[in-house]
């Protein structure tokens, strides 16, 4: 009896050790294995976007350096909002989605000061003021959009890029403010945008970004405005005739955690967090930036027309502008403008 209750003590002993040496991963904290736990990643673009560079970076980098504790699922597309971005936004700062890249123009429907962001010709010298006020690190920009986005629940950890917003149309060239007079222009549903495109005597529509391709494709609306990475992954170019470079709104991507997520997190882990959003929307705004060039010679290979405006007509569009730029400056604050350089 002795001998069958040592034999049984020694399995015992050799099967808890077994156990032990095949414990599994181990956590960014050190703990033991475990099922992962698994976030819910929404983008508002289709997977051939560039955007998508910064997702799958982000993804691959939390799960390496967390040692497979966290599982990210990337939702493009709106998926989850079933294209709604307004919507898509709101579930990410009540929790409902973990992780996000949605443009500040749309965040702007939470957090409404970020629609200073979208001013038409906010940045005069292109990328060059872009990266000084956002990208640079302790941008007063970048800065600004983490302290807004935090007193509504979401963590903005990074700054990706959608780029320069460009105008498209079935109607004319455009080369001057005339032009615009009475073109209908699918536009997102910020108030800013509705302001601008009023002033430059357009019908403006608002309609979920999803909508846009049919609503050109069968004459609906005349026109609309994006980046020229979002008019290609949208295949936007295929039913418009006309596309003007004006580089009137720049657009950056937020790669952002929820605040219920982000309290969940370690230390540890919040720093692997914020790494991988960093070295993912650094290389994510690489590329972007690499496309332009090659993504206007595809449209104009396609049969677009494409004209850039000259500094002349900008100036002009600039000029009506100026009742836009007295009406913000009046709700959000001068302050407001000077984190992104604009001062009156």
């Amino acid at each position: 009896m002795k001998n069958k209750m040592l034999v049984s003590a020694v399995c015992m002993a050799l099967a808890a050790a077994a156990v032990a040496g095949c414990g599994g991963k181990k956590d960014a904290s050190g703990g033991g294995s475990s099922k992962p736990v698994t976030l819910k990643m929404n983008v508002t673009t289709s997977e051939n976007s560039v955007w998508h560079v910064a997702a799958k970076e982000f993804k691959k980098e939390v799960e390496e350096k967390t040692n497979g504790k966290y599982k990210i699922n990337i939702y493009g597309n709106e998926q989850l909002s079933s294209g709604d971005q307004a919507k898509g936004v709101e579930m990410l700062f009540n929790g409902a989605t973990d992780a996000d890249l949605h443009s500040t123009m749309i965040i702007s429907n939470v957090v409404p000061k970020l629609a200073v962001v979208s001013m038409p010709w906010l940045f005069p010298n292109g990328y060059k003021s872009v990266d000084e006020y956002i990208f640079k690190d302790g941008s007063t920009g970048f800065a600004f959009i983490q302290k807004e986005m935090a007193a509504k629940g979401a963590h903005a950890l990074a700054a990706g890029e959608n780029g320069f917003r460009q105008i498209t149309n079935n109607v004319r060239p455009i080369t001057k403010p005339e032009d615009m007079k009475g073109m209908k222009i699918r536009i997102p549903a910020i108030s800013i945008l509705m302001d601008v495109f009023r002033a430059l005597q357009c019908d403006p529509t608002q309609m979920p970004f999803s909508e846009c391709f049919t609503a050109l494709q069968q004459g609906a609306i005349d026109g609309q405005e994006n980046p020229y990475d979002t008019i290609r992954s949208a295949k936007i170019n295929e039913v418009q005739k006309y596309m003007t470079i004006w580089n009137y709104c720049y657009d950056p991507i937020i790669l952002s955690v929820s605040d219920k997520t982000w309290k969940k997190l370690t230390d540890d882990e919040k720093k692997i967090f914020t790494e991988a959003a960093k070295n993912a929307c650094k290389k994510q705004v690489e590329e972007s930036r690499k496309l332009d060039a090659s993504i206007i010679k595809q449209f104009k290979d396609g049969g677009m027309q494409v004209n850039e405006l000259s500094p002349e007509s900008i100036n002009s569009m600039k000029e009506v502008m100026k009742p836009v730029y007295e009406k913000y400056k009046e709700k959000f604050g001068a302050d407001t403008f000077a984190a992104f350089g604009y001062k009156f």
